[in-house]
């Protein structure tokens, strides 16, 4: 996958990354292809589902890695790292200034200083001000044949500062088809306000991506993600 080169790529530029957590791994499809490559891959997920998914694609991979349940609000594993992740815009779900300082400090405390810090947003920059409310938001085939569709009926406060995301899942594998349905408030974020953010929390970003894709520049009115790479002071 794409998301796994770029990956890859930023910690081949950082020499010194092995150990990288994931803080919201969902399926293990993104880190899967690091496991690969020989990276040592911690994954937590607040879902019991996806784990059990992440679960199912790493021994069907053939490669290991540590995965458990875990909110990254109050994860503490007593260890540190190269890298942690949070990607698939699972920080929007930080919405209160609690949730958020929270997070940081879980961040924070999983990182060797000068450690990366890789967090992936929407980019709502591109599309806040006119918002397309009703869309299919993915449509992906895991590596054991599940097909995953996810349609999207969202909303917005009339501040534009919190986004309304309303989420039916579908999952189908073989002949089985299970619905979720789901709703979320979520915060919007800019490039300049979370650039902010994480400088308030003692990170310092270095680099911006319109994408999990290698070479994949950085533009607010067109990129549809927000990466941000950050550095722990």
């Amino acid at each position: 996958m794409r998301a796994g080169w770029f990956l890859h790529d930023l910690f081949r530029r950082s020499s010194t990354i092995k150990d990288v957590l994931d803080v919201a791994c969902g399926t293990f499809s993104i880190d899967l292809p690091l496991a690969k490559r020989g990276y040592r891959l911690v994954g937590r997920d607040v879902s019991p589902h996806m784990i059990r998914m992440a679960r199912r694609n790493v021994a069907r991979a053939g490669v290991r890695a540590d995965l458990g349940v875990a909110d990254m609000r109050t994860l503490d594993l007593g260890r540190q790292f190269d890298a942690v992740l949070c990607l698939g815009s699972s920080f929007h779900y930080m919405t209160s200034a609690e949730d958020i300082r929270r997070a940081f400090g879980t961040f924070r405390r999983h990182l060797r200083p000068g450690a990366l810090l890789v967090i992936d947003l929407a980019n709502f920059d591109a599309w806040i001000r006119k918002p397309r409310n009703a869309r299919v938001e993915a449509d992906y085939r895991a590596p054991d044949g599940t097909r995953i569709a996810v349609f999207a009926f969202n909303d917005q406060n009339r501040s534009k500062t919190k986004h309304v995301a309303r989420f039916i899942t579908v999952l189908q594998h073989g002949r089985k088809i299970e619905l979720e349905v789901d709703e979320a408030m979520l915060k919007v974020w800019t490039k300049d306000s979370f650039a902010r953010a994480l400088r308030s929390a003692r990170f310092e970003p270095f680099e911006w991506w319109g994408d999990l894709a290698v070479g994949a520049t950085y533009r607010h009115r067109v990129s549809s993600r927000l990466v941000a790479v950050a550095r722990r002071l």
